[in-house]
């Protein structure tokens, strides 16, 4: 359902928030703000963009940036474009790092970064023998191990089977750094099939795990783990990151729910059976999400035409979407809003913006508070 658009409240009454959505890579949230206080009940179909072959969005102090087979495009949050990269050959991943925006392409093996505030070019390198890039990230985590380093950028290469970690040097760009995780094993520290990146509220990584078997979200401390060391002569040293639970485990050592999203062996669970699940809390192919102003994790939910909210604790908080609103999301991105006139008297809302590459579409969702404060309307169902 779409929302008629009616008269706004006096512009006076809002007072921009000093907020960040943390989406696809890396930003942080400037100012830290009461917890549980984000949109926290549902959310409504309320506008939707037609754009030729969407593939990944991602939000940025009220900027919205949309990755299409074409190029690049800045719009503002009502989709107006104020910018474009154009033409590209065949890009698949974008990711926002303070003033900076990766692009990777991968017909030409390309990595490129553009600053955010114009898309002014700033650098180019090749990185052939990557195979597809699927998604983009960064976090600083651990980043003195490189001196002059800025951040690192994470690729989520699944037919290499990798997570790729390059240490980023503003002049000279990328170095690589070993990797944040591999797939030949069983545990929560590797990921069979990586997908959707994002850093959580504390510096975290968080990785998609497609795998049909699995369909995890997974939480890594990136920072190289320098005792992880090569298993054969030639390789590089892995230097990989280690998965951190989600919350107090419940027996030693912890099992893998403890450290997942979504359906995964818990204690003494010996029988374990993985696959798609229209449960809540569990996901049929989870392939990207974003992180909000609270810290609460949003995950698209692809093969259930839906976005599921946890708690940053893991815990399951929410659902929305059908099949009818969000058929088959691939790429999401959130950005908060608090409007008012004090510290004490401030309220809290969102837009969430869904690729949906069947019908051509990014989709823009509001949260009820939002709704209410905009229409003096309750939001109606989904």
């Amino acid at each position: 359902m779409r929302f008629p658009l009616r008269r706004l409240l006096p512009l006076a009454a809002l007072v921009p928030a000093a907020l960040y959505a943390v989406t696809g890579c890396g930003e942080k949230i400037a100012i830290p703000e009461p917890k549980g206080l984000f949109s926290v009940s549902a959310y409504g179909l309320y506008d939707q963009y037609h754009i030729d072959d969407p593939r990944q969005v991602a939000v940025q102090s009220g900027v919205l940036f949309v990755l299409t087979g074409e190029g690049l495009s800045r719009r503002n949050l009502k989709f107006k474009q104020q910018g474009a990269v154009v033409p590209l050959t065949d890009p698949t991943a974008l990711c926002l790092e303070d003033s900076l925006v990766f692009i990777w392409d991968d017909a030409e093996a390309r990595l490129s970064w553009y600053l955010a505030q114009d898309l002014t070019p700033m650098g180019q390198t090749l990185l052939p023998g990557n195979g597809r890039v699927e998604a983009m990230a960064t976090c600083a985590a651990g980043i003195d191990q490189v001196p002059g380093a800025g951040t690192y950028l994470y690729m989520s290469v699944p037919d290499s089977g990798v997570v790729r970690r390059y240490a980023f040097h503003e002049f000279s760009g990328p170095e690589p750094h070993g990797i944040l995780t591999r797939s030949d094993g069983q545990g929560a520290r590797f990921v069979h099939q990586a997908a959707g990146l994002a850093l959580d509220g504390g510096d975290r990584l968080l990785v998609c795990d497609a795998d049909p078997g699995r369909n995890w979200v997974i939480r890594f401390d990136s920072t190289p783990d320098e005792t992880d060391l090569a298993t054969e002569p030639d390789q590089p040293d892995p230097l990989r990151g280690r998965a951190v639970l989600f919350r107090a485990p419940e027996c030693n050592p912890p099992a893998a729910d403890e450290y997942t999203l979504g359906d995964a062996p818990a204690c003494n669970e010996n029988d374990w059976v993985g696959g798609p699940s229209i449960a809540p809390g569990e996901f049929d192919g989870a392939l990207a999400l974003a992180v909000d102003g609270s810290g609460r994790i949003f995950v698209a939910d692809t093969g259930n035409d839906r976005v599921q909210i946890f708690a940053a604790d893991g815990y399951f908080d929410f659902l929305f979407g059908k099949t009818e609103t969000s058929p088959g999301p691939v790429s999401i991105a959130v950005s908060d809003y608090r409007w008012g006139v004090a510290a004490d008297n401030f309220n809290y809302a969102a837009w969430v913006f869904l690729v949906i590459p069947g019908t051509n579409e990014v989709r823009k969702f509001i949260s009820s508070e939002h709704n209410l404060y905009i229409h003096q309307d309750p939001l109606p169902g989904d």
